[in-house]
């Protein structure tokens, strides 16, 4: 099931919570699905079998979240394969860690991942230093943004609103 127009800063848990209220059945996934990190406003959600499809759809007719109403459709990907994850692009904006991940930018063209060290240190990364905190944009004169792993989503959480609280 493909939802389309949800609000931008909705998240996969949201997405989760509105189908229970709406009673939608066996969903496997939830994917918030990106173009170069930035939200589609589009979700996939996948489930555990086709059966429900139809009922769900149903369930889903005029359904709100956030008080947007949003619009959902049938999507086969059972020849095709689900739609391309590649780095900052597709569902899950084709990175592991889901949930745990957090986007940093701008910073200017050039700028080293070492240049967060400070800031991050009173956080829990999801490894070393150098495998968490990933320059997306490197080698463009376009400002450099950075992929930041985290050790769970509350941590996740943590550095988005701390950092943009400053």
């Amino acid at each position: 099931i493909l939802l389309k127009r949800i609000p931008a800063l909705t998240t996969p848990s949201d997405i989760r919570r509105m189908l229970i209220r709406y009673k939608a059945q066996g969903v496997a996934d939830v994917a918030i699905m990106y173009e170069n990190f930035v939200p589609t406003k589009q979700a996939l959600i996948t489930l555990t079998r086709p059966n429900y499809l139809r009922d769900n759809l149903r369930e889903l007719t005029n359904a709100t979240l956030s008080g947007v109403v949003f619009t959902s459709e049938e999507v086969d990907y059972s020849i095709s394969g689900p739609p391309p994850s590649v780095f900052g692009t597709g569902p899950h904006a084709g990175v592991d860690n889901i949930g745990k991940n957090v986007v940093l930018s701008p910073f200017p063209s050039g700028t080293s991942p070492h240049i967060l060290e400070d800031v991050l240190e009173k956080y829990t990364l999801a490894g070393s230093y150098q495998d968490s905190v990933l320059p997306i944009n490197v080698g463009s004169k376009n400002p450099i943004t950075m992929l930041v792993k985290l050790g769970s989503e509350s941590e996740a959480y943590r550095v988005v609103r701390d950092l943009h609280m400053r």
